[in-house]
């Protein structure tokens, strides 16, 4: 790893690894006999080269988003399973902690001299497995696609005026857009066949003078679309037309399912398409790495770049850069092997659905590691329409999501946070060992089929 941390120092022990914090005060949550509160050793290589996907790695106790924070909101111990958050139950990659370990043997924290290796290895990336060519100049780091994104809101969109979202979307737009201060639109997909698409005479109708740029989230969260390059073109060009930024949200690029492919949005075979557009992506998703405050933006319009930094000011770590480059330089073969796992937990999911749990509606992810289900059938059973201003809640949904909990101590996400056509839904989170998603799924099945 000296190669990476520029330190000729003794290389980390690797049978040392990390083990989980069990004990933790929180452990209880996850029940003392269920597979979530199981503990791994280190994620080293198993017989045939292959990393341990199966058995769990404990996080609870470790002030962990996922599975430590929901259990502040239910005190009493009904929680069990964080399915939430958009984080891999995963240990990492092994190549990173060993690059981590390596460089705090180093005991200064001064300022990073150079970030090109890192630059290198996110032009390598994503030009040996996604087939787009970037100029490194073209690149800017950043501390996350959060900041990224309202740098771009505050260039194109004046204060006042509208970004418009194919929604159901990711909730962080709508939060991107309040920074911004600017309003937002959505254009709600249609499921047709079993599919979300665009609704496109929806989607131009919304393309009025006040809306002036247009957020692509490609593989889709929560729906977990993967954008064909037809569709990308179409909806290109349609923002070309009338004079609307594209700013493509790519951060789950990597996380796509067998028989698709994820398409760049600068890689479209149309220049002009192309060059009304920001893209912003980061390898978060793809390693589990959101903690370490790390991400890139880039454009072939030298002028769109331009106009997104200066509204734009990283603030990166010395540990971030550290470990997102390992990751590009060693740890394809984990991710592609987490990616496979996680492709047949899909197929877990889906197959568990249809058998254990008819009154939910599944729509079949293409990519990332989110599943967008109906819950409209259980919910209307509980009556959450008529229960949740009577408990407090924003939403059904939100009244759902206590439901589950206390019902089956399942915790998802509300699908009225993804914007319009969310009703009816839960996002659910299924980067975990499959172990863990039986325990979760029997538990669903226990509560939904009670009502």
């Amino acid at each position: 790893m000296s190669n990476i941390v520029g330190l000729n120092r003794r290389a980390f022990i690797k049978s040392a690894g990390m083990t989980a914090l069990a004990g933790a005060a929180g452990v209880v949550a996850t029940g003392a006999n269920s597979a979530a509160a199981q503990t791994s050793s280190s994620n080293s290589r198993m017989a045939g080269g292959k990393y341990d996907f199966d058995t769990p790695y404990n996080r609870v106790g470790t002030d962990c988003s996922r599975w430590d924070g929901p259990a502040l909101r239910y005190p009493a111990g009904a929680f069990k399973y964080g399915m939430g958050v958009a984080s891999m139950d995963f240990e990492c990659a092994p190549c990173i902690t060993e690059a981590l370990t390596e460089r705090v043997q180093h005991h200064n924290w001064g300022y990073l001299s150079t970030t090109e290796p890192l630059r290198d290895g996110i032009v390598k990336w994503n030009g040996e497995r996604h087939g787009v060519d970037l100029d490194p100049s073209s690149i800017v780091i950043s501390d996350g696609v959060y900041p990224g994104v309202i740098a771009a809101l505050r260039s194109f969109v004046p204060v006042g005026n509208k970004v418009l979202i194919t929604s159901p979307a990711y909730s962080g737009f709508y939060s991107m857009a309040r920074a911004a201060r600017i309003d937002t639109v959505d254009s709600q997909m249609r499921i047709v066949n079993g599919r979300y698409e665009f609704d496109w005479e929806d989607l131009e109708q919304k393309m009025t003078a006040d809306v002036r740029a247009l957020i692509v989230c490609n593989p889709q969260n929560p729906t977990g679309n993967v954008w064909t390059q037809e569709e990308l073109l179409r909806i290109g060009r349609l923002a070309l037309e009338h004079n609307i930024v594209v700013l493509a949200d790519e951060i789950h690029s990597d996380v796509v399912r067998s028989k698709h492919k994820y398409v760049p949005f600068a890689s479209l075979k149309d220049a002009a398409v192309v060059n009304n557009s920001v893209s912003f992506n980061a390898i978060s998703k793809t390693f589990n790495l959101a903690a370490m405050k790390n991400a890139y933006y880039y454009s072939k319009s030298p002028t769109m770049l331009d106009r997104v930094n200066q509204f734009h000011r990283a603030e990166i770590s010395t540990l971030g850069v550290v470990a997102n480059t390992v990751a590009y330089q060693q740890g394809g073969e984990w991710f592609d092997q987490a990616n496979a796992y996680m492709d047949e937990s899909h197929n877990f999911v889906e197959n568990y659905i249809k058998e254990h749990m008819p009154s939910v509606g599944y729509t079949r992810n293409e990519g990332t590691f989110m599943t967008f289900l109906d819950v409209s059938k259980v919910m209307a059973a509980v009556g959450a329409e008529e229960q949740y201003k009577e408990h407090g809640n924003a939403t059904p949904e939100h009244y759902f999501q206590d439901w589950l909990v206390h019902n089956s101590g399942v915790y998802l996400n509300p699908g009225s946070d993804y914007g319009t056509g969310g009703e009816g839904h839960m996002r659910m989170n299924i980067a975990s060992s499959r172990m863990v998603l039986k325990d979760v799924f029997d538990a669903l099945a226990k509560a939904v089929n009670s009502v």
